[in-house]
């Protein structure tokens, strides 16, 4: 009876192939996992410089902004007096009537940080607040670009318009300004958005 007791059973194959695919199965869900968590952290890293760099981006383009602003405002007055009064029929009386004038002075916004965002699919890992501020910020500002880029072209400062072309210039200076009111808030509402 002793004999039987300390007699081993050879270990029945399919279980032993059980465990060795089961310990390949985990091997490759671990490996999965971790590359997973890796590639995650990678995305996390690359949405956060990109925030930084759209945060930096809108800083400067609120300074760029803020820093013609006054110049924008003193010409919506200035263009606005000259005219009510409707004494403008040259360019020299339009001197005379704004001697602030100095040209149209725009500020160049950068957008390229956003651009960059939305091509390298860094979006994807923002939130939805974020996109839609960032977005709506964004598209408010290439409205803007547009309007001062296609706007100015057209004034026309010969003698025979120039009546004309300082009722166009005190629409122009008053909607820039508003729009650039506009987007100190939007600005402003981003940063706040991205501390």
């Amino acid at each position: 009876m002793s004999d039987e007791t300390n007699t081993v059973q050879p270990e029945s194959p399919i279980r032993r192939i059980l465990v060795e695919s089961a310990l390949i199965v985990f091997s490759i869900l671990l490996a999965l996992g971790v590359n997973s968590w890796a590639d995650a952290r990678k995305e996390n890293q690359l949405t956060a410089r990109v925030l930084r760099s759209v945060r930096d981006e809108i800083s400067a383009n609120r300074a760029r902004v803020q820093e013609w602003e006054p110049y924008h405002r003193t010409m919506e007055l200035a263009t606005h007096r000259a005219d009510s009064l409707r004494v403008v029929h040259s360019y020299a009386q339009f001197k005379s009537a704004a001697p602030e004038w100095s040209g149209f002075k725009n500020p160049e916004l950068d957008g390229t940080a956003w651009q960059t965002a939305v091509s390298l699919g860094v979006i994807n890992n923002m939130g939805f607040d974020t996109v839609r501020v960032l977005s709506s910020l964004y598209t408010m500002q290439a409205k803007y670009d547009q309007y001062w880029g296609g706007t100015i072209q057209s004034f026309d400062f010969a003698d025979a318009t120039m009546s004309n072309t300082v009722r166009r210039m005190w629409v122009y200076f008053a909607t820039i300004r508003t729009n650039e009111d506009s987007l100190v808030n939007r600005y402003a509402e981003a940063l706040r958005l991205l501390r």
